[in-house]
């Protein structure tokens, strides 16, 4: 007989996590740990930055022993059609492993590109549930440049169709990175902005798992030292971006991804894609601005949690906390209101009309569709 104070859950989480201050050095290791020396290596990357920097130049003399194709045409928010022709340059290198090294969206595709790269059809017809995933796809290696998107150390990819107003997403236990090199100096040529809408989209996350009806003990204590590590350290990232917030902000979206790969992101999430779709918004920005009104909506739901909650926010009480929250995300240069992204009350039917209702289910407290249009005016 289960006791009801003692919980049942299963906890998984494949991916091995390197971290530390020029940690990216370890790649051709790790590379040849999953492959053996002198394989052949997809490597997929922002279209600048890392070349800029440098780096670029680095991590290719450090995997001169092994066979490499880049491929940097990584849009952001990548399209099945972009995955497709990453899919066939990667099956034209005869590749053996997938390494990226970018932001959410060079993780995304290149994700999608590992599992496709031993499936055939394309990534629409895997998106659309055409057909499915038979076997692991090839070894992947993430190292990311934002803190944020926690695409190293999940098992999905988020695909765009921007055009067509639709957001697809593929996943599984077969898709999880082999290996997450999380070195906070590759986060160091971040903008304001940048930082800012990453970190909100992974200190969302945390506080949507932690809330999520399939939340669990071990992702509670995850989505706890996140939020701590947010709410302490986010605007200093974003706007001073020294290397001690920064670290702390990296270590903490890769906890964030290991949290909700077992305790999934929801509401939050559901309205940021036809904020995306619809205005253009920033996915950081568009999942970050309904936080609040969501905590609102949960928090009685989750009572027993909320003391915890609460002090690793810093605050007392639910009024202080959305507060808070408010406060990081305007002094981090993002908007607080539907109205400073230019949207009017009209534009909330288009909103819940192009929701998809099954990421608001794992909410602990059911909301109908006249609670969500009433919690979007009130962030009007």
């Amino acid at each position: 007989m289960q006791d009801q104070f003692v919980p049942n859950f299963a906890w998984h989480h494949p991916t091995r996590i390197v971290y530390g201050i020029g940690k990216l050095r370890d790649l051709p290791t790790e590379v040849g740990n999953l492959t053996g020396h002198g394989s052949s290596v997809f490597l997929v990357t922002g279209r600048s930055s890392l070349q800029a920097r440098g780096i670029l130049q680095k991590v290719l003399d450090g995997l001169s022993e092994f066979e490499v194709t880049v491929y940097n045409d990584v849009r952001p928010f990548p399209s099945p059609a972009n995955v497709d022709s990453a899919v066939e340059e990667c099956k034209a290198a005869s590749a053996d492993i997938v390494v990226a090294i970018g932001g959410g969206s060079a993780m995304d595709l290149a994700k999608a590109v590992a599992i496709l790269a031993v499936h055939e059809g394309t990534a629409l017809e895997y998106a659309t549930r055409q057909r499915e995933f038979q076997r692991k796809g090839l070894p992947f290696i993430a190292a990311p440049t934002t803190s944020g998107s926690s695409s190293e150390v999940t098992s999905g990819s988020a695909l765009w169709d921007l055009e067509g107003k639709k957001h697809y997403g593929i996943g599984g236990p077969m898709m999880f990175p082999e290996v997450a090199i999380v070195d906070p100096d590759l986060t160091m040529s971040m903008s304001t902005s940048l930082a800012a809408n990453t970190g909100m989209d992974a200190f969302t996350s945390a506080f949507e798992s932690y809330w999520n009806r399939d939340s669990q003990p071990i992702s509670d204590a995850l989505d706890l030292d996140v939020i701590r590590a947010f709410a302490t350290n986010l605007e200093r990232s974003a706007i001073q971006g020294d290397m001690e917030s920064r670290a702390a902000c990296a270590l903490a979206a890769s906890m964030s991804g290991a949290a909700y790969s077992n305790s999934r992101p929801n509401a939050c999430h559901a309205i940021g894609g036809p904020l995306t779709l619809y205005w253009g918004i920033e996915h950081g920005q568009a999942v970050g601005i309904t936080l609040g009104g969501f905590l609102r909506h949960a928090a009685p739901a989750i009572a027993h949690k909320t003391d915890a909650l609460w002090n690793a926010l810093g605050v007392s009480d639910l009024d202080a906390a959305v507060e808070r929250i408010r406060q990081i995300m305007s002094r981090c240069g993002l908007e607080t209101t539907l109205s400073g992204l230019g949207l009017a009350e009209r534009d909330i039917d288009t909103i819940v009309e192009n929701t998809i209702w099954s990421r608001i289910d794992p909410l602990p407290e059911q909301m109908d569709r006249s609670q969500l249009r009433a919690m979007l005016a009130s962030i009007l």
